[in-house]
């Protein structure tokens, strides 16, 4: 019948993709597999840009947190995550005071407090850990050249794929 030809042929052209593109095929599971632990389990990436956390995290540090946590939870000395109400931005700071007001957060190499900054709405997250000067390469794949970068990369490594396919053909 038409629908088992179409199966076949289907399966066909599924199979050689897969041998011939199996690098990239491999790269988007492992990116897929990565977007649905973030989305099931509240894991999130942000990167620090700024000397405030230092030393005890470096500029351009990724850092791992957790969007799974209460703001009753939260206690002095905790590193959070939050949104700062003037312009938006996802801001990383300590926990350096508790008022009824809301929560009163630092940078480690800050000065100056930054007033009530955390309230139960603009808690984000909770720090777990970080990757020092990870942060570049995130930078970088967000710019034009970085995606360029990266397009050539897949397309290079279609071209090896494809390449290694047809060298195995002959042998």
């Amino acid at each position: 019948s038409t629908v088992e030809i179409i199966y076949v042929l289907w399966r066909s052209i599924m199979k050689k993709i897969l041998k011939i593109h199996r690098s990239i095929v491999i790269i988007i599971g492992i990116i897929a597999a990565i977007t649905l632990l973030a989305l099931t389990t509240g894991l999130r990436l942000c990167i620090v840009r700024t000397t405030s956390m230092e030393p005890t995290i470096t500029p351009y540090s990724v850092c791992l947190v957790t969007t799974r946590v209460r703001y009753e939870d939260l206690s002095i000395g905790d590193i959070v995550v939050f949104t700062r109400a003037s312009d938006g931005e996802k801001v990383v700071h300590r926990v350096v005071e508790m008022t009824d007001e809301g929560v009163i957060t630092r940078g480690d190499a800050n000065r100056n407090d930054d007033g009530v900054s955390v309230t139960p709405d603009t808690l984000f997250a909770r720090y777990i850990m970080h990757i020092p000067y990870l942060g570049y390469i995130y930078v970088f794949v967000r710019t034009p050249i970085g995606v360029v970068t990266i397009v050539a990369l897949f397309i290079a490594l279609a071209v090896l794929n494809i390449a290694t396919a047809k060298r195995e053909e002959k042998t």
